[in-house]
């Protein structure tokens, strides 16, 4: 009996010592993630400080110039403006030069208003939708996806990122995904280049 009685010890014993072990072991992974977490926190924290030192000491080398009172003549909001009611102008004319991946001009285009990106919509691009019963209007629980294209697909549009097109003053659709210029009036160095929308001879 007392030698069962020992060896019986024994493995309570070995299992206590190896459930410490498991104890301590857990411990310190969970002291080393806290610990990691912790660091990048205070990382974090540290270059979020020293950002705003670096602005502070910037901004009080050189102020902003209309932090009270704008500016009278906002010559980047007048170029906007201008651009915006030009390029919105029914029968304005412009010509649109289009060149070949290797920088040469292959011709141009009298084109009437602006060239437009084919990635243009005039609908919304997407959707919100199983919403379900969540009625919090926080939007949770709902998922965003792809809304269909005005011409009724999903998916990239013709000349992906660079697509374009433009009507001609005749009206002739032109779309391309190839280097462009547009200007308001001819240019001088071009005039040699051929009219791409001219009459047949």
């Amino acid at each position: 009996m007392n030698t069962l009685k020992s060896k019986s010890h024994l493995r309570r014993v070995r299992i206590s010592i190896s459930s410490g072990v498991i104890v301590v072991a857990a411990g310190l992974a969970l002291a080393a993630c806290t610990g990691s977490a912790g660091g990048s926190q205070s990382a974090v924290n540290a270059s979020n400080t020293t950002a705003q030192q670096e602005y502070n000491e910037f901004t009080a080398a050189v102020p902003y110039p209309y932090a009270n009172a704008a500016p009278s003549n906002p010559l980047e909001r007048e170029n906007l403006a201008k651009r915006l009611v030009q390029l919105n102008s029914k029968g304005d004319t412009n010509y649109l030069y289009i060149f070949d991946f290797a920088g040469h001009v292959l011709g141009y285009y009298v084109i009437s208003g602006k060239v437009s990106s084919t990635g243009s919509e005039m609908t919304s691009t997407q959707q919100v939708t199983n919403c379900g019963d969540n009625n919090n209007g926080d939007g949770g629980g709902c998922s965003v996806t792809d809304a269909i294209g005005d011409d009724g697909s999903y998916g990239p549009e013709e000349g992906g990122n660079f697509g374009v097109f433009a009507f001609t003053s005749t009206g002739t659709l032109i779309e391309t995904d190839q280097p462009f210029l547009v200007s308001s009036s001819p240019i001088a160095i071009y005039s040699n280049v051929p009219q791409l929308d001219a009459p047949a001879k």
